[in-house]
């Protein structure tokens, strides 16, 4: 209805134009120009933007909490624990000190060749021993892998000697024949008398084929090759 009243009011305006014109001035008759958009709806307005939802509130972290006894438990054993370290580190400071007032006083007296000399034979000397740590932390590494092979204890690399590869195969084997004599000296000792008759074998005696702490497969190995009818008895009786 609105839309209907505005045109016929803008249809009316423009005629009244024309009769107030003199006859000579007036215009040609030309076809009615409408604006179609002047009689468009109007548009909706913008919707406001939707609030933005708050993400949920992240979880407080839980607070511990100690009773006095414990809190002085805890006091205790952290001041300990910072004092020790605390001495450990003077120590060191102080061993480093006197390194190097000794090292001031040694170059004090030194002319301009002999402290060339030193710091050149110093460098060396660092060097030398850097190579032998990686020397040794390699050799010891070669060590274990050959111990787990021959099923020995790892604990025998702690009395091998890693100075070159060669030493250390020499002590190798030297340390494995030793083990293995002593392994069989207490294994024979201990076979003497009967037969095992259960999975302990006879007075306590273990068995290493039994499935459990006695067990032992390079055990297993030297009696089947050197006492292979002891072996099915232990064997048997390990079933």
């Amino acid at each position: 209805m609105k839309i209907i009243i505005m045109f016929i009011a803008y249809i009316y305006s423009f005629f009244t134009e024309q009769e107030q014109v003199e006859p000579t001035q007036r215009n040609p008759k030309l076809p009615l120009k409408l604006d179609i958009q002047f009689f468009a709806d109007p548009e909706d307005p913008p919707k406001d933007p939707a609030d933005p939802i708050d993400p949920p509130p992240a979880d407080s972290p839980t607070k511990i909490e100690f009773s006095a006894e414990q809190q002085a438990e805890l006091d205790r054993i952290l001041g300990e624990r910072l004092g020790k370290a605390q001495a450990k580190w003077e120590k060191d400071l102080e061993s480093k000190l006197e390194t190097a007032k000794t090292e001031a006083e040694k170059l004090a007296k030194m002319n301009a060749d002999q402290k060339a000399d030193y710091e050149r034979q110093k460098r060396e000397d660092e060097m030398t021993k850097r190579e032998g740590n990686i020397t040794r932390r390699e050799l010891r590494a070669t060590a274990l892998e050959s111990l787990a092979e021959k099923g020995l204890p790892k604990q025998l690399a702690d009395i091998l000697v890693f100075t070159d590869a060669e030493s250390t195969n020499a002590s190798l084997d030297a340390v494995e024949k030793a083990f293995r004599e002593s392994v069989e000296a207490g294994v024979n000792e201990r076979l003497k008398g009967k037969p095992p008759k259960d999975g302990t074998g006879g007075g306590g005696q273990k068995n290493p084929f039994k499935i459990g702490p006695d067990y032992n497969l390079t055990e297993q190995g030297r009696i089947m090759k050197e006492n292979p009818e002891l072996a099915k008895q232990l064997i048997a009786s390990s079933k």
